[in-house]
């Protein structure tokens, strides 16, 4: 026969998913929980527009946000393709992620009634970011290499 049979296929790849997923998940869930306990800090509901946003002109910049994220990552991806796109397309995603961000924490500093919300919301994101690229690094090594290799 000499080719390989659909019972021979590899499927450690999707374990790697799995485990990245799940070390991902609860990472971000453990510290968010942390970071709300230390900081006396409500947590947001997920699908809530009213505990979302702290005034009608945050939601609007923060569905600018949205949409202009969609563009940006369809021109880059339209720009220089699927192969070097996606390396661009992450430093994009985390850019934009982190100036909304910031532009969170701005109006919940300035008009949220919890005084701590901002810091919360300032901690979150980077200790977030730290966690994926980590998890990445250590269930992914091969692609981190690749996506490195694109910046020579």
């Amino acid at each position: 026969m000499g080719g390989i049979s659909y019972y021979e296929t590899d499927y450690s790849w999707m374990w790697e998913i799995a485990g990245f997923l799940g070390v991902a998940i609860l990472a971000i869930a453990g510290v968010g929980w942390l970071l709300r306990k230390i900081l006396g800090v409500e947590r947001k509901k997920w699908f809530s527009h009213s505990s979302n946003f702290v005034n009608g002109f945050h939601e609007k910049v923060n569905n600018y946000f949205r949409w202009g994220n969609l563009a940006v990552y369809l021109l880059t991806l339209a720009v220089f393709g699927f192969q070097k796109g996606s390396l661009y397309f992450i430093i994009v995603t985390i850019l934009i992620g982190g100036i909304q961000e910031l532009f969170n924490a701005y109006m919940e500093k300035r008009y949220a009634s919890n005084p701590n919300t901002y810091k919360y919301t300032l901690l979150h994101y980077p200790a977030s970011m730290v966690i994926l690229i980590s998890s990445a690094w250590a269930f992914f090594p091969e692609m981190v290499d690749v996506f490195f290799g694109q910046l020579n």
